[in-house]
């Protein structure tokens, strides 16, 4: 009988937790099995970008404080730190801070963020029932402090990759960054920027936005560059914010070009280029 009365209080200790109790549930680890010389040799005949070690930039952001200034929130999915879209997303911080905002990064496979929603936050997320895991929380507390939200990531399969999609189905769930009213959804992120940065290929040669063609074929650039348009001002609609659009590279430096660092640093004032244009 003890052993059943200890059975029964356990259980009802369990089914009445507190709402607050839920922990980090997703755990995962994106470490290469490859050695360091094996990932020079596949650098050297990967199609995919490799920006060259003595053209890398060793800059990392200061995070976030208690200070009045306004303040970016970087999400990069990329699991290499040597491509050119990280290269772009340091760029990209290193102007905000010189601009004088804040930057916090959150580098999803150094993180080992998992993209995957589980059935036990899928009520969370889809109904705002029950309270976020602690992974999640933080990177709310993140949104909620910062003015701009940068996702940066490189385009496969023409839509974000699967660590930025779990990202955000994860994290910007009903009643964090949205909710129901009797008119439909409002969003709740209000007063916040929407910006993403992205690398790609065979999108038409383009480097901006809509109507920043600049290769062999702008009508397939703007074709393209509209869709994401669209996705742009619904998604940030839905979140409540301001839609900032996207800074899209198409015209990428080709791995062991002789003008690869020029096409480089053009890539990089090309960027800067737009930021000034859109933050300023």
């Amino acid at each position: 009988m003890i052993i059943i009365g200890v059975l029964i209080i356990g259980l009802y200790k369990y089914l009445n937790e507190k709402e607050n109790s839920v922990k980090t549930i997703n755990l995962n680890d994106y470490k290469t099995s490859f050695s360091n010389r094996q990932l020079e040799k596949l650098d050297g005949i990967t199609s995919a970008s490799v920006v060259p070690k003595k053209l890398i930039q060793n800059y990392k952001a200061h995070g976030f404080t208690k200070s009045q200034k306004k303040k970016a929130l970087f999400i990069i999915g990329d699991p290499r730190d040597n491509s050119i879209t990280f290269d772009m997303g340091t760029t990209a911080i290193k102007w905000f801070e010189e601009n004088n905002m804040e930057v916090e990064v959150r580098d999803l496979y150094k993180m080992n963020w998992s993209p995957v929603l589980q059935l036990d936050e899928f009520y969370y997320q889809k109904d705002g029932i029950g309270s976020p895991t602690d992974d999640v929380k933080k990177e709310q507390d993140l949104i909620t402090q910062a003015d701009y939200i940068i996702f940066v990531y490189p385009n496969w399969h023409d839509t974000p990759i699967s660590i930025i999609k779990g990202y955000q189905e994860r994290v910007f769930a009903r009643n964090f960054a949205y909710k129901s009213t009797p008119n439909g959804l409002e969003g709740l992120l209000k007063g916040k920027g929407l910006f993403t940065i992205m690398n790609c290929g065979y999108l038409g040669q383009g480097r901006g936005y809509v109507g920043d063609g600049k290769g062999q074929s702008k009508d397939m650039w703007n074709k393209y560059m509209t869709a994401y348009q669209i996705l742009d001002e619904d998604q940030a609609a839905w979140w409540g914010m301001d839609n900032y659009g996207r800074f899209v590279n198409d015209i990428y430096p080709k791995n062991n070009s002789n003008t690869y660092e020029s096409d480089l640093n053009n890539l990089r004032n090309d960027l800067i280029n737009y930021l000034n244009k859109t933050f300023k």
